[in-house]
């Protein structure tokens, strides 16, 4: 159920498994999510995957294993998808597409004679003995209403869509987007708009650290954006403090002594010196202010912007090992329906092509055994 990223990878593996496979897909064809990831160029992993960069990283590490990366670039080539590496170990098509990606998984599920069942939803699933049956509505007028028979059911929806696995019985954790822009108090953010600068950011609750990144932060009218904002958006809440050094790259004190020779100029963008100098003082204050800028996180902002959507089928409801409901047999849950959520560079797309190998292979073996 769902033909997003792991969809098809979940589609794909049980298939060439020795599986019939249909995949149910609500838009009128699969894959149409791929084309919106990474600007359009979809970033699907990253040559520096750790279960680290993952919230739940026991779990993940277990379900991915120690082969992650090798699986994942080992499926794209079996596709016949050549990968290109950027900054940061992101992985990328050669064609820098995502429709090149779509394109390649497409042709693949076809060539294994999956059955891509797009423009239908499921309204319903019930047991049957020990198989399931999924009862079909069309997404859109003029189609009909049908019944499918299966012995394995694999939950690939998007993050957010989670009725399917409530009426299931599976416990979930509720979800919120993440990797998004945060709104924030502290400056005159309207005055920054548009402004882009490299900081350290950390991400503090209660006087305790909570999160620490690095790299590129871009102000909005709202508070601030960028891979920095999006990464600790994972962890952030509503209260939460974030400490920026706007100079990163600069010890305080040697920071103090170019000032004392050029002011800021050599330093600060000319906006972010004006804001930090709305307090008075010399240069050197500005220059001070600008290795500890503190800000009060107050939500999530521009939502629509979010990447990912965390949360999901709680992940002490699966094994590990094969991705399966143990209460709910027959049932596996991959991809953006589990609670797993990783930063920012293609960790997520990684993730929905591994968790879907693995269920993908596991509901072939249940089918098979069965």
């Amino acid at each position: 159920m769902g033909g997003g990223a792991s969809g098809l990878a979940a589609a794909i593996t049980a298939a060439e498994a020795g599986a019939s496979v249909v995949v149910i897909e609500r838009a009128l064809e699969c894959g149409r999510s791929i084309l919106a990831t990474g600007g359009g160029r979809c970033n699907l992993a990253n040559t520096y995957l750790s279960a680290e960069r993952y919230r739940h990283p026991g779990f993940v590490s277990a379900v991915c294993g120690e082969r992650f990366l090798a699986d994942v670039l080992g499926f794209f080539s079996a596709c016949g998808l050549a990968v290109a590496e950027e900054d940061g170990g992101r992985l990328y098509p050669v064609t820098r597409e995502a429709s090149s990606v779509r394109e390649v998984l497409v042709a693949r599920a076809r060539r294994t004679h999956v059955t891509l069942a797009c423009g239908r939803e499921v309204a319903g699933v019930s047991r049957v003995a020990s198989d399931y049956r999924l009862e079909l509505v069309p997404a859109f007028e003029g189609g009909r209403r049908e019944t499918l028979g299966a012995q394995a059911v694999v939950i690939a929806t998007g993050g957010g869509e989670s009725s399917l696995a409530r009426g299931l019985g599976l416990p979930l954790v509720d979800a919120r987007p993440v990797l998004c822009p945060l709104a924030c108090e502290g400056l005159d953010f309207p005055a920054l708009d548009g402004r882009r600068t490299r900081v350290a950011a950390t991400l503090v609750r209660n006087g305790s650290t909570i999160a620490r990144e690095a790299g590129e932060l871009l102000f909005r009218p709202y508070g601030i954006s960028g891979i920095v904002s999006f990464d600790l958006s994972r962890n952030a809440l509503p209260g939460d403090r974030v400490a920026l050094d706007l100079l990163p790259e600069v010890d305080a004190g040697i920071a103090r002594e170019l000032t004392m020779r050029g002011g800021t100029v050599g330093l600060l963008d000319d906006a972010v010196a004006a804001q930090l100098g709305k307090r008075g003082g010399t240069a050197e204050d500005v220059v001070s202010r600008a290795k500890s800028v503190e800000l009060l996180v107050t939500g999530t902002a521009d939502e629509k912007r979010a990447q990912v959507t965390a949360g999901g089928v709680d992940v002490s409801a699966l094994d590990a090992l094969t991705l399966a409901c143990p209460d709910v047999p027959g049932v596996f849950v991959c991809g953006e329906a589990v609670d797993v959520d990783g930063a920012c560079g293609g960790f997520n797309l990684a993730w929905a092509w591994k968790s879907g190998m693995v269920a993908g292979a596991s509901a072939a073996r249940l089918a098979e055994r069965r």
